[in-house]
């Protein structure tokens, strides 16, 4: 079980200490208790991840973001993207957790394909400060996150 969750994280460029790995595991375990072989096990997961990728790229799917304010954005466990520039360009500048300074203001789409870069590598999530509501909905859904430090979406995991 242990080398097909290994599979899943690189697959899917999930950390092992990410929350959704530990989700991972849980359903593992419960398809196993279900009765499926490892075999079958891997094959769902694995194809599952397989899917959702290739709803991601053909944008079916969008990248779920945590939505930060002003305010609450320096309590964020993860990194942050801030938003700036206006209807026309719409620029984001990557504020990486731990680390004093911010990128420079780039295309909002590199700043995020960064982001997820950095992600990969520290498994931190990513939330978006965005105070001029430029966030384009073709981008996805940004889901607000409550400044109690519990991230909604990983508290359910």
């Amino acid at each position: 079980m242990s080398l097909l969750l290994d599979e899943w994280c690189r697959r899917s460029a999930v950390n092992r200490s990410d929350p959704t790995a530990y989700a991972t595991i849980a359903r593992i375990v419960a398809l196993r208790e279900a009765g499926k072989t490892i075999e079958e096990v891997g094959s769902e997961i694995i194809s599952e991840t397989a899917s959702e990728a290739e709803d991601i790229e053909n944008g079916k799917q969008m990248q779920k973001f945590d939505l930060v304010d002003s305010r609450t954005a320096s309590a964020y466990p993860g990194h942050v993207i801030v938003v700036a520039g206006d209807d026309v360009r719409t620029t984001g500048k990557l504020v990486i957790k731990g680390q004093p300074h911010q990128s420079e203001a780039e295309p909002l789409e590199t700043a995020i394909h960064h982001a997820l870069l950095v992600r990969q590598r520290d498994a931190l999530p990513i939330a978006v400060q965005d105070d001029l509501g430029l966030w384009p909905s073709r981008l996805g859904h940004l889901a607000l996150w409550p400044p109690n430090g519990a991230c909604r979406r990983h508290r359910d995991t």
